[in-house]
């Protein structure tokens, strides 16, 4: 079958959708498909599958590259055009990032009102919205990544069920895995300055703002009033110069590490004990089912797609609210106990090894099964 994948940037550097394509496109051309990426600038990968690559023009405007990406598929014969959300002419539109306008409306529960008008007014998003509209606008599949974002794109957006489908993220279970412990566990708490009695917290995120970095912070804060040997390690984050501000203001800067963007965040992982995810709207967290899958227990909040998967207590604590910064104290201070947190990130292995990224790539081939289905 010949697919043809549409994004922005095809760079796995950029987050989670970048990286999700990245491996999605390697494992579908792994299975025998013939595979073209429509983007406005690309990564090759090294030595990888081999993929089959079309420039669109890029642009500044969401609206003229959405038209740019249109232009280049147009030229294309193939059987199944997948968009990831950046575009109007598709098959299936496959929007990571969720319901734009549920993303906007949790955003603005952490903006200040002084704030909100003139953000939302920005044309960029005024253009998102406008990309948005064109793709619900046409026959196609919108997938959603949890229930969340269909009951969003149900009720906010009216779509029918015939059109939504639910594919929910997957991990992969051998790249993400307790084993690496082995390997990087020692080398990297030691890079980190944590020492072996002492329990370290994990926030991997680009995004520091929307992933809510500031209630892990302040959450740690009593912590250390209390004496606990815990730390957090803030991995990824391109704007960390606020939260390092508030580290020192509430007196936590020796006990918060922040480390730049990194290619792999696998022995972070190996070194944490727990990993935290207070985020404020995220529709599947790629980040979340990676730590799953390494064996951390997991704390987030209802705000995330994940929280349908996990069982609160079981594979780790869901919060209500991502403003509940005593709450996520509590869940921290729980987690302090090493046969605690030892049986949870059993758990947490065990869910993710429900959730792959094979099995997820096989619901995709079969709905492309269905969209040949329909053409014919």
């Amino acid at each position: 079958m010949k697919i043809a994948l549409a994004l922005e940037h095809f760079d796995p550097r950029r987050g989670g959708l970048e990286m999700w394509t990245w491996q999605f496109a390697q494992r579908l051309a792994e299975a025998g498909q013939e595979v073209h990426i429509v983007s406005c600038g690309f990564v090759e990968p090294p030595g990888g599958a081999a993929l089959q690559y079309h420039q669109a023009s890029p642009s500044p405007s969401p609206l003229q590259r959405a038209a740019a990406i249109e232009q280049t598929l147009r030229s294309l014969s193939v059987d199944v055009v997948h968009d990831m959300g950046c575009g109007w002419h598709a098959d299936i539109f496959h929007p990571h990032g969720g319901s734009g306008v549920a993303f906007r409306d949790y955003n603005l529960m952490r903006i200040p009102r002084w704030r909100q008008f003139r953000l939302w007014r920005e044309k960029r998003y005024r253009e998102q919205e406008r990309v948005e509209k064109r793709q619900h606008a046409t026959p196609a599949f919108i997938v959603a990544v949890s229930g969340m974002v269909r009951d969003h794109f149900r009720k906010i957006h009216r779509l029918p069920d015939e059109r939504i489908r639910l594919i929910p993220n997957g991990v992969d279970t051998a790249l993400f895995s307790p084993e690496h412990r082995a390997s990087w566990r020692d080398t990297t708490r030691r890079e980190l300055g944590c020492c072996e009695n002492e329990t370290l917290f994990l926030l991997v995120a680009h995004n520091l703002k929307l992933k809510n970095a500031e209630a892990a912070i302040r959450a740690l804060a009593p912590l250390k009033q209390e004496g606990a040997a815990a730390r957090l390690a803030v991995v990824g984050g391109k704007k960390p110069l606020p939260f390092q501000h508030l580290a020192q203001k509430l007196g936590v800067e020796d006990r918060v590490i922040f480390v730049d963007p990194v290619n792999d965040a696998r022995p972070y992982y190996a070194a944490a004990d727990v990993h935290l995810h207070p985020t404020w709207y995220d529709p599947c967290s790629l980040v979340a089912l990676e730590a799953l899958a390494s064996g951390l227990p997991v704390v987030t909040t209802r705000f995330n797609g994940v929280s349908e998967l996990m069982d609160d207590g079981r594979q780790g604590f869901l919060l209500p609210h991502p403003a509940d910064i005593s709450a996520l104290a509590e869940k921290m201070r729980v987690l302090l106990d090493i046969g605690k947190r030892s049986t949870m990130g059993d758990a947490a292995r065990q869910l993710a090894l429900e959730h792959t990224f094979d099995r997820q790539t096989q619901s995709f081939l079969a709905l492309y099964e269905e969209v040949a289905a329909r053409r014919k």
